[in-house]
């Protein structure tokens, strides 16, 4: 099973948790797809698949972020969209993506029946690096440097756009996008330094990247 396949699968199973004993679905198209819909309240569909970054843990990675939309539907929707969305809150992993961070067609193209929400589940792609450095690169710089990919987040865990993001082990600095969402460069190092910036206020702030996304939480 492939590595995007899987990640699907842990969120499915999670979600499958918190319905049981009814069904969760997953509807990528085709007719073998298809289960009734009363025993089948939830209904999930593959949004986007985007690559975010690269990122070095136990080894070069890249880093994708596929978004799929969880759909509630049939007289108790109301009460299934509650489970489903402490479901995902309850598992730090993954992210709901709120309103503002998407676009309307994005939505109204995958939930079709009911309500729903959009979510975000991190894949670790992991991949082999060429042994040779690029032609020009001086000895010893090889991989000196890598993209750690990261969030600025709120108190209610709504992206803080706009933050000036300034990583000190590389001297790199990056912006914030409408969601929160940034990458810069920076060192090797597990522990890194930063220094964020939003409306003028500064703050230092460390995370570790040894799992990515980074999340900086603006308080």
């Amino acid at each position: 099973m492939g590595h995007v396949r899987s990640s699907l699968s842990d969120l499915l199973g999670v979600l499958s948790d918190a319905v049981a004993p009814r069904h969760v679905r997953f509807d990528d198209g085709s007719p073998t797809a298809v289960v009734p819909l009363p025993e089948a309240p939830v209904t999930v569909r593959a949004v986007t698949l985007n690559r975010i970054g690269r990122s070095r843990g136990d080894g070069p990675a890249l880093d994708l972020e596929l978004r799929v939309a969880v759909e509630c539907h049939g007289p108790e929707q109301l009460d299934t969209m509650e489970q489903m969305l402490l479901a995902v809150e309850l598992h730090s992993q993954y992210s709901v993506v709120s309103n503002g961070e998407f676009r309307p067609e994005e939505y109204s193209g995958a939930i079709q029946q009911g309500l729903g929400f959009l979510v975000r589940i991190p894949v670790s792609l992991p991949f082999d690096e060429p042994s040779d450095p690029p032609a020009g690169t001086a000895p010893g710089t090889a991989g000196a440097a890598h993209r750690i990919r990261g969030r600025v987040v709120d108190g209610h865990n709504k992206g803080v756009a706009d933050a000036f993001i300034y990583a000190h082990s590389s001297a790199t600095a990056a912006v914030s996008d409408a969601t929160g969402h940034f990458e810069v460069l920076a060192s090797a190092d597990e522990l890194q330094h930063f220094a964020v910036a939003v409306n003028g206020t500064e703050r230092e702030v460390s995370a570790n990247i040894k799992t990515l996304p980074v999340v900086i939480r603006w308080l």
